[in-house]
């Protein structure tokens, strides 16, 4: 997979910034000025030039707020997921300058400077492509996650912010309502901030692209445990010193717990879930909050002609989602509440399952009977939904 995004100003196509993933050649200077030019062109004929593709390449042109155009060149990925990587560049644009700078800026070397605190951001999107889901929270479930919320609850109440989550490794365990409120596009903007902190104490003001694109909210991190953090939305006050002193004070009862929960991980279910033996990973996906949590089956090994890594069992649960279940949507629409998917092959099998806001994607081995496939997706799907303690 190779991906190139490029951000040029639309007066005068000059280029802000360009990141990349992969080992292919980056797109010339002189190739993106051409590229410009007939995007301009099609424009000044009434025509949208939204996108183009060849043999082994694709080409996305999107223009935002009538002063950017963003390009995205990629091999080996779809045009749905490559423009998601495009929104969300330019979202991650404003969340860190603010909509009213990206739309009134005087010099473009200037706005070049203030953007390069993106870059993180938007390098982290691009490596992920292939390891997360665009659009979507990556989620941890734990057996403890009621008490987690509960304790988050006591801690929003003396400090005063409706918004508050508690990462384990960089997943959201649990969090407020007022939280998975928020834009899902916002929402993994701030999990994409403090994963990319070089700094466990975060102290950042952040534009929110839908919520608050002109008006700064200040994202705050407290370390808790090793691997474990709070995060808060709020305003200017207090200072970090007081935030982190109330968030060890509520927490100093309840660090056993967080200690426990942690041991979900990388299994990402509490160790109660008794998952089928033919299960070698699970996707699970509610569509209403845009949040998802991924698993392989640790305690299964898989058989046959070919063993499949647990990374790799990861990687084709992400490519059945992207390449046919996520094309369920696209052909049924948002509103489709129940359908189903297959993919067989030598070496395994997957399955999917929309009920309602879920939607469940299951890798088995190969050896299982297709045609049983569903009730154990189904059985599973009613568990995990089933368990209350998860605050799933």
């Amino acid at each position: 997979m190779s991906i190139q995004i490029i951000c040029l100003t639309l007066s005068g196509g000059i280029p802000l910034f360009t990141r990349k993933k992969g080992e292919g050649e980056n797109l010339s200077f002189s190739t993106v000025g051409s590229l410009n030019g007939v995007h301009m062109f099609c424009k000044s004929q009434g025509q949208n030039l939204r996108s183009t593709s060849w043999e082994d390449g694709l080409l996305v042109w999107e223009e935002y707020a009538e002063t950017f155009l963003i390009v995205g060149y990629g091999r080996g990925v779809t045009e749905k997921v490559l423009r998601r990587l495009i929104n969300s560049t330019y979202n991650a644009m404003v969340f860190t300058v603010g909509l009213n700078e990206l739309q009134n800026f005087l010099s473009v070397e200037r706005l070049k400077r203030e953007l390069q605190p993106c870059w993180g951001t938007i390098d982290h999107l691009i490596e992920g492509t292939d390891s997360e889901l665009i659009g979507f929270t990556d989620c941890i479930l734990c057996s403890q996650n009621v008490t987690i919320l509960e304790k988050l609850g006591e801690f929003c109440e003396q400090f005063g912010s409706a918004y508050a989550c508690l990462m384990i490794r960089q997943r959201i365990a649990a969090a407020t309502e007022a939280w998975w409120d928020l834009d899902a596009k916002d929402r993994q903007l701030l999990s994409t901030l403090i994963a990319t902190s070089s700094s466990l104490q975060k102290d950042t003001p952040v534009y929110l692209p839908q919520k608050s694109p002109t008006i700064a909210y200040r994202l705050v991190s407290i370390p808790i445990l090793q691997n474990i953090n709070m995060c808060l939305l709020c305003g200017a006050e207090p200072p970090y010193r007081d935030v982190e002193a109330l968030a060890h004070q509520v927490w100093r009862s309840e660090l056993k717990t967080l200690e426990l929960a942690e041991q979900c991980f990388p299994r990402n279910f509490p160790n109660t879930l008794e998952l089928d033996s033919g299960i070698l990973g699970i996707l699970l996906i509610n569509r209403r909050l845009a949040k998802y949590v991924i698993s392989r089956n640790i305690q299964q090994s898989s058989t046959g002609k070919r063993t499949i890594s647990g990374t790799h069992r990861l990687d084709i649960l992400r490519t059945f989602f992207h390449q046919a279940v996520d094309m369920i949507e696209d052909y049924v629409g948002n509103l489709a509440t129940h359908s189903e998917s297959y993919w067989c092959s030598d070496y395994h099998k997957c399955h999917a399952l929309i009920q309602d806001d879920n939607l469940i994607c299951i890798l088995y081995v190969a050896a299982i009977p297709t045609h049983t496939m569903r009730l154990i997706t189904q059985k599973t799907l009613a568990a995990i939904v089933a368990s209350k303690d998860t605050c799933w």
